[in-house]
């Protein structure tokens, strides 16, 4: 294979901000192509080929798969990722999900039987778990610098994404419909946003053993250009983790407000001798541990993350999507010298227990026991600046 050719399915808003701009790029053709788009509302797809320089365009899945690509790239309603994938795989494609690979692990279980049956590389998103900020923090947590490990606190909070200001055009590219987004299956805060922190929490802690929780609707009714949107979907969850060794995580997913005291997927971790926080920004430590280390008498240490991102380099350090673009190109190299993902279905798979998990954890009160697992491998820091 010289070159791992593209089909992307679904041209929304992920795609249409994000990843087309970045698989459109020039600098990426020595490893792949935008080949193909597919998308189901008249017109898009060939407005997103006509833009973004894709060879074909596509409104029937199926006959995208048929053409001449090796690789697709999920960017659909999370809901209907189980039976694209199957099919992608099925087809021999290669395949890398946007966010959630599926909505239950069941679904899961079975993609990743499948891809290893017909040897194919699946790539999950989000890979943000892996990126050296979170590394970092790792390496804090495991070195003991702040003692015993007692609990932590991480979530997602967002008003909406009918308010983005993406979908305020009226042409066929820019009036995507966010009603998806509020509706079973896949829809609701946990599967869309949730899913960063608990891939960040996890990759940090590692696995979770038991979830309980709560979970509801805060507003019943949404409207988009006088569309009202009826929520079908909780928006509002709370969950409590247990991830081992009596280590507890408060984990919250919400279409509510966020604010400065709770950055998106941002974690406290707090332990017997000190504790860290960490932004964008910075990584924050403090606590006894940190009294009499060169520049730290306060008991306090401030670290800048590590920002770079495999694969991130050039243009693509500006256009936005730059994890889930990250996400792709891991496929890409997997695909083309016989890799196994980092990125892991495995890993994925994991944090959609936990999503099924609370929700069900949630509608009885009983807590629930996970049975999946997954390994850290180290990301290589490979084509970024």
């Amino acid at each position: 294979m010289g070159i791992v050719r593209i089909g992307l399915a679904g041209c929304g808003s992920v795609s249409q901000r994000g990843l087309l701009p970045h698989l459109a790029a020039d600098d990426i053709r020595p490893w792949c192509e935008l080949t193909a788009v597919m998308d189901v509302v008249p017109g898009r797809a060939q407005a997103s080929a006509e833009k973004f320089g894709a060879k074909l365009a596509f409104e029937d899945y199926d006959e995208m798969l048929a053409s001449e690509i090796d690789a697709v790239v999920l960017a659909s309603p999370i809901g209907l990722h189980y039976e694209q994938a199957i099919k992608a795989i099925e087809a021999g494609k290669h395949l890398h999900l946007n966010k959630t690979m599926t909505t239950t692990k069941a679904e899961a279980d079975d993609v990743i039987a499948a891809a290893e049956a017909k040897g194919l590389v699946v790539v999950s998103s989000p890979g943000n778990g892996l990126h050296c900020s979170n590394m970092r923090i790792r390496e804090i947590v495991e070195s003991g610098e702040l003692g015993r490990v007692y609990w932590a606190e991480i979530g997602t909070a967002g008003g909406g994404h009918e308010f983005e200001s993406f979908r305020t055009g009226d042409d066929v590219l820019a009036n995507v419909n966010p009603a998806w987004y509020y509706k079973r299956p896949g829809g609701g805060p946990m599967y869309d946003m949730a899913v960063y922190a608990l891939h960040r929490i996890t990759a940090i802690l590692g696995p979770v053993q038991r979830v309980t929780g709560m979970s509801g609707i805060g507003l019943e009714r949404r409207h988009f250009k006088g569309e009202e949107i009826i929520v079908d979907m909780d928006d509002n969850t709370h969950l409590v983790m247990e991830m081992g060794k009596g280590v507890f995580c408060l984990l919250y997913g919400s279409n509510s407000a966020s604010g400065p005291r709770h950055p998106f997927a941002s974690p406290f971790i707090s332990g017997s001798e000190g504790s860290v926080t960490a932004n964008a920004e910075r990584i924050e430590i403090l606590g006894r541990n940190v009294l009499g280390h060169a520049g730290t008498e306060t008991g306090r240490r401030v670290e800048q993350p590590d920002t770079r991102i495999p694969w991130v380099f050039g243009v693509h350090k500006e256009i936005p999507e730059r994890h889930v673009y990250a996400d792709i190109m891991h496929m890409v190299d997997c695909a083309l010298h016989g890799k196994k993902p980092v990125v892991s279905a495995e890993h994925a798979r994991h944090v959609i227990e936990v999503i099924e998990l609370g929700y069900k954890a949630a509608e009885t009160g009983i807590t629930q026991t996970c049975t999946t697992t997954f390994d850290i491998q180290p990301w290589e820091l490979v084509h970024c600046d």
